[in-house]
């Protein structure tokens, strides 16, 4: 009986180093009936993207719901929208939610590409601030202040560190919903904290009514590189600077063609790359050493097990052999945690990310009349030249109205997020299901009867 615990830990060890688990990050085909039901209803534009999600589960579960979320907001489909930015919403907060349970599930030992997406702390962020919106389009703006705190909470989170929140946006944002909520303290409040993140920032009259958010560009692009052997994530920034200019026509007293110019209130590139302002070269550095460091006590403490059973197993002496028999059974739990823990840790890190983002967000707020329905938002080169323009309705609710423009189409073009799933996946065609047939294989009334 001696002999046995070295056979076991070698089996145990050779299951341990031989597991690969890579069916989490397959797709899965729908059944038709499944996908139909998931799929009526929802914006022609986007059921591939829509299928996409069924088909990638709970591991994309939040980056889809990001993805889409943004999509049918710009689309003007704010039920769905809110869905599906609640959904993502309570991924982030099972995780990155300012409590103590969800501070003992913030795990830094798990794999990275395998496990289910929350997002880099820019990103989660960002889903604060679409869900803020669309409580502002409802005229919520208690609930929509709350969501911009939310989101400058998760702005402190990285990984198992906490930084200074610098996000001038929510801060912002959070002024504007205390103010359209009649609340100026509170407004005063959030509009000095804006300040004291960024002097800068124009802050809105106490006659202002309509907010008008320009987002332009692409968003942060992330991608893995290879440094000293082990593979790290950057960002690069995905669009250039833009300027934006507000124009409007009113009638009466006002009557005319009527212009501002918007300010830079959040560069999204800057938040992805900087914790607390402080610039960083890469992200989740440190993984690599620690495990090989493990995996060496592991190797280590397995190795003594083995020496301990064989002793064990060779000697005659009653006392040695449980002596021993105890020292195999400690050094192989030691070992075996040591193993697993270097096993969880993954070298290679995620590089899914969000990428219909935006590169910045512009803003500006009017006191413009009731009867004044629509804005034009024009997008400029850094030099003036003009790119393109939006006609923007806005959105009013309450005291308060919001006007948000993008100056791109905001649905993604793969409907597969960047490495989502396996990269000679990512751009396999997405063919829908053809609708399931409501025709029944029952005899007609006049079909002959054969004895």
């Amino acid at each position: 009986m001696a002999a046995r615990p070295p056979r076991l830990i070698l089996v145990l060890l050779a299951g341990l180093t031989s597991g690969c688990v890579t069916a989490r990050e397959q797709e899965i085909q729908p059944l038709p009936s499944v996908a139909a039901a998931y799929l009526d209803g929802k914006p022609d534009e986007l059921k591939r993207h829509f299928y996409v999600a069924l088909a990638q589960g709970p591991r994309n579960r939040v980056l889809n719901d990001m993805r889409l979320g943004l999509a049918s907001f710009a689309l003007g489909r704010d039920e769905l929208a809110e869905s599906l930015l609640d959904d993502a919403l309570e991924g982030i907060e099972a995780v990155y939610g300012d409590n103590e349970t969800a501070k003992a599930a913030r795990q830094l030992f798990t794999k990275e590409a395998a496990k289910d997406f929350k997002g880099e702390p820019h990103e989660r962020v960002m889903a604060y601030y679409y869900r803020g919106l669309l409580y502002m389009h409802r005229g919520d703006y208690d609930n929509a202040h709350a969501s911009f705190k939310g989101g400058m909470i998760q702005d402190s989170f990285a990984e198992e560190e906490q930084y200074r929140a610098d996000f001038a946006l929510m801060t912002y944002l959070e002024g504007w919903a205390a103010h359209c909520g009649g609340n100026a303290s509170l407004a005063a409040e959030d509009y000095r904290e804006t300040h004291e993140i960024r002097a800068e920032i124009p802050l809105p009259g106490k006659d202002d009514t309509v907010l008008v958010l320009a987002e332009t560009g692409t968003g942060p692009v992330k991608y893995p590189v290879e440094h000293n052997g082990n593979t790290q994530l950057k960002f690069r920034r995905g669009g250039s600077a833009e300027k934006v200019r507000v124009s409007w026509t009113a009638t009466g007293k006002e009557s005319g063609l009527h212009s501002r110019d918007t300010h830079q209130i959040e560069d999204i590139y800057f938040q992805a790359t900087t914790r607390g302002g402080r610039q960083f070269d890469a992200i989740l550095n440190g993984k690599a050493q620690f495990k090989s460091t493990a995996d060496t006590v592991g190797n280590a403490a397995l190795a003594g097990a083995v020496v301990a059973g064989t002793v064990a197993a060779k000697s005659d002496d009653k006392q040695t052999q449980r002596d021993a028999a105890i020292a195999t059974g400690a050094l192989a739990l030691i070992g075996l945690a040591a193993k697993i823990t270097a096993s969880a840790v993954e070298a290679t890190p995620d590089a899914r990310y969000w990428d219909n983002l935006p590169d910045r967000v512009m803003a500006v707020t009017l006191a413009v009349p009731d009867s004044v329905k629509r804005l034009t938002v024009e997008y400029f080169t850094p030099g003036g030249d003009p790119l393109r323009s939006r006609e923007v309705e806005i959105h009013r609710s309450g005291r308060c109205g919001l006007a948000w423009s993008h100056g791109r189409t905001v649905t993604p073009p793969n409907p597969r997020a960047p490495y989502s799933v396996p990269l000679d996946e990512l751009y396999r065609p997405v063919i829908l299901p053809a609708a399931p047939s409501t025709h029944t294989d029952k005899p007609s009334a006049h079909t002959d009867k054969k004895e």
